[in-house]
């Protein structure tokens, strides 16, 4: 089988998944193709995507298999949207040929491993957004859910594959080596490789999500004057199974205490602690809901004022970033205190301060989206600098190179188009009408620093 590129003919949210939707695909000769995919590229009628189809070996050796995801059939992978005609095979681009890769990642002797990405968090809003809708269409009630605050690192998301006899490491796009690195991220885990290995023997087969943070990776807050490179370690994804399509739901750990107790001690991996007290947050009485976002404003702005977690480990004054919110009650955990990956993210939400805001909204933790009365509002709510910086940093390593513009400005309508859901309904807009508009706003930035 191959890589094709085809039609998405139909859409649907996924009856058991909030993070899940459900798409069918059509090209010459095939028609009704369905695919379960996560929210991290979202597709409409009308979009050609590149699929790999079940049979398919992946350049990093993924092998696509029919999979059942929270009970529906999925048969192949999304890969992203691709310009090429509906029908033309995709397979010299995606695929190895005999799904055996050298070099993309896991260390020597070890088997390929698939991408495993950290999800996109979303703002308040766009969390009481998504939970209003479900509500409205399953005819259940609003929840009340207790969370607790991570302070939010300002780095660059990595991760550490735990595998048998061995391991790998990644960026939040791709799969990393000492040669193809992310920051030194990769030459750290190698260079750690007894420790990097040992992860298995503690955690079984696991993805351990954190921050790479300190010395020249990021330049506004205090943990960049960390004279080191240091992971802060938030969460980690067990498997029964990793990247077999049968295996059950993953498994997420957010717990610090019970992260401490599984990962190994090591002098540069630190485990994020909680922030501050629980708030509890009641969905169903939006006045209650108001002042209990205002109390997690104070809270980032006395992040912003001082980062607390690098002033207590480092001992370091600056800038914070902002918090980032998990539920502790109102959702299920195992006696392990692991929970269920897929249900639990969608409750998961970020509080920027200002400096860090990716859209233009008033407060850091808002109930309700902020409106806005035409195309030209939404590009300047949704397209600004610091999301534009983010985009350059993941896409270009922060060095605007004219060669690039395509990736940037994908990633810039990715993003804006994930995260914009309830900004677009309260403007009564759809995806459509503002897309071409956000691309010429992020093209015109990108042309301007490249320039410079």
């Amino acid at each position: 089988m191959s890589v094709l590129a085809m039609t998405v003919t139909r859409v649907q949210d996924h009856p058991n998944a909030d993070s899940l939707r459900i798409y069918e695909f059509e090209a010459p000769g095939s028609s009704g193709l369905v695919v379960v995919a996560n929210l991290d590229d979202q597709y409409a009628v009308g979009d050609v995507v590149a699929i790999a189809r079940v049979g398919t070996v992946l350049e990093d050796g993924t092998k696509i298999r029919k999979s059942r995801l929270r009970g529906v059939d999925s048969f192949g992978m999304a890969l992203g949207r691709v310009q090429d005609p509906a029908g033309q095979d995709l397979s010299d681009r995606y695929c190895s040929g005999d799904g055996a890769q050298d070099g993309d990642g896991p260390s020597e002797g070890t088997p390929s491993v698939p991408l495993i990405k950290w999800a996109s968090i979303e703002q308040l809003h766009a969390v009481r957004f998504g939970l209003q809708s479900n509500a409205e269409a399953m005819g259940t009630p609003l929840p009340r859910v207790s969370y607790r605050a991570k302070v939010k690192v300002d780095g660059t998301n990595a991760a550490i594959h735990a595998l048998p006899g061995g391991f790998a490491a990644q960026s939040r796009t791709r799969l990393l080596t000492p040669d193809d690195d992310n920051y030194g991220f990769a030459a750290w885990v190698h260079a750690n490789a007894e420790w990097s290995a040992g992860l298995h023997a503690r955690l079984g087969r696991a993805v351990i999500f954190g921050e790479w943070c300190g010395r020249g990776i990021q330049k506004r807050t205090a943990i960049s004057k960390v004279e080191r490179n240091v992971l802060a370690v938030f969460a980690v994804q067990l498997y029964p199974a990793l990247g077999d399509p049968e295996r059950e739901a993953a498994r997420l750990l957010v717990e610090p205490e019970r992260l401490r107790a599984l990962l190994p001690e090591h002098p540069d991996v630190f485990v994020l602690p909680w922030h501050g007290e629980p708030t509890e947050l009641d969905f169903s009485d939006p006045e209650r809901l108001r002042v209990q976002a205002e109390q997690i404003d104070a809270l980032v702005a006395d992040v912003e004022a001082t980062d607390p977690w690098v002033a207590e480990i480092f001992g370091l004054e600056g800038l914070g970033e902002g918090v980032v919110l998990y539920p502790v009650e109102g959702v299920e955990f195992d006696d392990d205190g692991t929970t269920d990956r897929d249900r639990y993210v969608p409750l998961m939400f970020k509080a920027k301060g200002e400096e860090h805001r990716v859209n233009r909204q008033k407060r850091p933790a808002q109930i309700d989206p902020e409106v806005v009365r035409s195309i030209e509002g939404f590009v300047e709510l949704m397209v600004t600098p610091a999301r534009l910086e983010q985009g350059l940093e993941q896409v270009c390593a922060g060095q605007a190179d004219m060669r690039h513009t395509g990736p940037f400005l994908q990633w810039i309508g990715r993003d804006v188009q994930k995260e914009s859901a309830a900004e677009l309904a309260a403007a009564g807009l759809e995806w459509k009408q503002v897309a071409k508009a956000v691309g010429q706003a992020a093209q015109r930035w990108f042309r301007a620093r490249a320039m410079a």
